[in-house]
């Protein structure tokens, strides 16, 4: 089990469509976008993220109050911050990895996701 967990973890999906690169992780949150307007595609994404967020806590507010769910909640989001900061720190080691190939090479390699 936790062999096919680190696997999908470590799955990268990439598109490429009309000179725009995508990649997303095993769970399709966008990982990057790579075109000419990428800082403000990142910008409008985050702000849509930030325009359900409080959609969604009204929607929950109500299961939110019950106790039961309070203490699965704070298990769940210590669990998924450990997970995400897992995730971040094998994304940067890809990173450097990547960077140092490049610089050393002189030449892009396609990273092993």
């Amino acid at each position: 089990m936790q062999r096919a967990q680190h696997a999908l973890e470590q799955i990268r999906g990439v598109g490429v469509v009309n000179g725009i690169r995508v990649v997303v992780d095993a769970e399709d949150r966008l990982l990057s976008v790579t075109v000419g307007e990428e800082a403000a595609i990142m910008a409008a994404y985050r702000a849509a993220v930030e325009d359900k967020r409080p959609k969604v806590d009204e929607a929950l507010r109500e299961l939110r109050a019950d106790t039961t769910f309070e203490a699965i909640s704070t298990y769940t989001n210590a669990n998924s911050a450990r997970l995400e900061a897992e995730r971040v720190e094998r994304q940067r080691k890809v990173d450097e990895e990547f960077d140092d190939d490049y610089y050393e090479r002189g030449s892009i390699k396609a990273p092993d996701w």
